[in-house]
């Protein structure tokens, strides 16, 4: 059984809801999973396998949809046994007063929340 969305058509492959945004792009050196269903980066795609392949255990979560595709790439990644980082101040959702709820009440739950600023220091190598 195929799992159906409610707005059929929304994000599938080839939809404006799964292209990435213009302004950002990808750089050649970017991984992009592309999204052929579903409202998770994992499902349906090679991320995980890929990941693996690369030694990845820590996924930082960023995007435009916390309301579906940050949500769920954080709780799947959960599943497949990735340790999950939320920068907070690199995604968004709507209403915005949504957001700041579904960060404190569930995303928090799944995932270390940290802002852009302290992610970027606590990677930096020590001297």
């Amino acid at each position: 059984m195929t799992a159906m969305l409610r707005r059929d058509g929304h994000l599938v492959e080839g939809s404006a809801a799964v292209e990435l945004v213009a302004e950002i792009g990808a750089e050649p050196s970017d991984l992009v999973s592309h999204r052929r269903h579903g409202v998770s980066p994992f499902h349906g795609t090679s991320l995980d396998p890929t990941l693996r392949a690369l030694g990845v255990s820590t996924v930082v979560a960023t995007g435009v949809s916390l309301n579906l595709g940050v949500l769920g790439l954080a709780i799947e990644a959960v599943n497949l046994g990735y340790q999950v980082v939320a920068a907070i101040d690199a995604m968004t959702g709507v209403p915005l007063d949504y957001v700041e709820s579904v960060v404190r009440h569930t995303l928090a739950l799944v995932a270390t929340v940290s802002t852009v600023d302290d992610l970027v220091q606590a990677l930096e190598p020590t001297t």
